[in-house]
């Protein structure tokens, strides 16, 4: 059997985010390691720190994932790509009221027709910006 370092409680290291993120997406390892692009037994061995893999793959796994390596090695910076779909807000009914009462208000409406007049943009555009401003 391959020795590794047995990873301590609290330690933030490839090994543990890649079980993070394999249990977040309720995947077996035979499935994150296809979904990686690795055999599922080298995917086995990097979730349990029992093999290194290059920077490169690094890049390619955060890709895949949709994070940055940063975060995949040391938990640093966002969880998830801007622009990603995992970083994009959940549209539940509650905010959903939200965007409508705040699109359909006097006020709202009165602040984009100016804004729209003053940078020469459509009234859509300036809402959407709006709306996009309030949710994220």
């Amino acid at each position: 059997m391959a020795k590794y370092e047995k990873i301590k409680e609290g330690t933030i290291c490839l090994a543990t985010q890649l079980r993070y993120f394999r249990k977040k997406l309720g995947l077996k390892q035979a499935a994150m390691a296809e979904k990686l692009g690795v055999s599922q037994s080298l995917y086995t061995k990097l979730e349990v720190n029992a093999s290194q893999t290059t920077p490169r793959r690094i890049e390619e796994f955060a890709y895949a994932l949709h994070t940055t390596p940063a975060f995949l090695t040391h938990g640093t910076g966002p969880e998830y790509l801007p622009g990603s779909p995992e970083a994009a807000p959940r549209l539940t009914d509650e905010l959903l009221r939200k965007i409508l009462e705040f699109a359909t208000n006097e006020d709202t409406i009165s602040s984009a027709r100016k804004m729209a007049e003053e940078s020469g943009k459509d009234l859509v555009a300036v809402m959407t910006v709006l709306v996009k401003g309030m949710i994220l």
